[in-house]
């Protein structure tokens, strides 16, 4: 059984039986859900993509009637389309779209730092400020993009665990999912990691100092300079 993230099969493995078909239940819904929806945000699986059925049910040793299914939850984020005739493809982002969703992260983001600068106790974000300091920008300047984006994510995760707030963590669970999508292609576009890295420090010595006014101002005009970085080169993104 395989729980690869770099690709599908070029081919189904051969089944001496139905019965063999029948007894593929290699994985639940949620985890190859999971894995796919990590492919659409690292554009592994690319926007207008078709994502066939049986290559899916091979890889994960699932039924195609599991297929559907995870196809059908990847749909209800908005991941996926399905198309008469065509089947199931990666959806295409409008820049509409993307735009609204930097400003609904703008007002969730700010306030779950702000509850968890408020929240979390002394020595939270000591090992954090740290990852965010001048050897970050050193690996960002050497093209080390990822792990950049790896500390977001683990930034994100600790704000949103201490923020404690299960509305916050749903609704941003329902963007984020897009947001990923453009948030690699929107850190590689000129200058931005660099912007981003120092503001990320700024706003984590206020979360140290509790000042939960300053952290969250600082998270949304951290939202605020990434759209308006999009919005200046949008041509080079859509």
């Amino acid at each position: 059984m395989k729980f690869s993230v770099d690709g599908v099969l070029d081919e189904p493995p051969a089944f001496s039986d139905k019965s063999d078909r029948k007894r593929r239940d290699g994985a639940t819904a949620e985890q190859v859900m999971d894995i796919l929806r990590a492919r659409i945000s690292r554009h592994d699986l690319k926007p207008n993509q078709r994502i066939q059925e049986v290559l899916i049910s091979s890889e994960f040793e699932i039924s195609r009637a599991r297929v559907r299914e995870v196809l059908g939850m990847l749909e209800q984020r908005g991941l996926v389309e399905r198309i008469p005739n065509r089947g199931a493809v990666v959806a295409q982002l409008k820049a509409k779209e993307i735009f609204e969703i930097f400003d609904v992260r703008e007002v969730l983001e700010g306030l779950a730092v702000r509850l968890a600068t408020q929240n979390a106790p002394d020595g939270t974000w000591d090992d954090i400020i740290e990852t965010f300091g001048p050897s970050m920008i050193e690996k960002i300047k050497g093209g080390e993009i990822e792990i950049y984006l790896d500390a977001l994510d683990e930034l994100r995760d600790r704000t949103l665990l201490w923020a404690d707030s299960a509305h916050i963590s749903h609704f941003l669970d329902l963007v984020l999912d897009k947001a990923r999508v453009i948030a690699q292609r929107v850190t590689l576009l000129p200058g931005r990691a660099e912007e981003g890295c120092v503001m990320h420090h700024t706003m984590l010595t206020h979360m140290v100092a509790r000042e939960t006014e300053e952290a969250e101002r600082y998270k949304r005009e951290i939202i605020r300079t990434a759209r308006a970085c999009l919005e200046r080169y949008q041509s080079l993104v859509f």
